[in-house]
């Protein structure tokens, strides 16, 4: 179930922004996003957590899209597009409900000195998180 809600995310964006899911390649072509996050946390009985079967039917994930780019204006390129496909937005996943995704911040724009490019550059990079709870029907 947990795959199938990052797939349904990932669904969302439009085929203009370049995707990676969880890795990167080691040449990557830039800007890009990778989405990733954690692996939510399962709950019955919706929101007051009271089922007589106790069977998982609810799904809370933190979906985080870290967006990279050559120069801090593309990076908020890539950040503008995804943030207007994926913020309030609601994914489609086969037998579950889920509500909107909520943007929030979590790491501004700042240089990755940890990868130097080609003449001697470094990307920048920021991060985002969309919070998402799903229920199963």
């Amino acid at each position: 179930m947990i795959k199938e809600h990052y797939d349904a995310v990932k669904a969302l964006l439009p085929s203009t922004v370049r995707v990676y899911m969880w890795n990167v390649p080691d040449t990557p072509a830039y800007p890009y996003v990778v989405l990733w996050g954690d692996l939510g946390n399962e709950s019955s009985g919706g929101p007051d957590g009271d089922s007589l079967e106790d069977v998982p039917d609810v799904l809370a994930l933190n979906v985080r899209a870290t967006y990279a780019g050559l120069t801090g204006d593309s990076v908020l390129i890539v950040a503008r597009n995804v943030r207007a496909a994926l913020n309030r937005k609601t994914p489609v996943v086969a037998g579950w409900r889920p509500g909107k995704l909520w943007q929030s911040s979590l790491m501004d724009a700042q240089t990755d000195t940890s990868v130097t490019l080609t003449g001697g550059a470094h990307p920048i990079f920021a991060v985002d998180e969309f919070a998402l709870v799903s229920s199963k029907l």
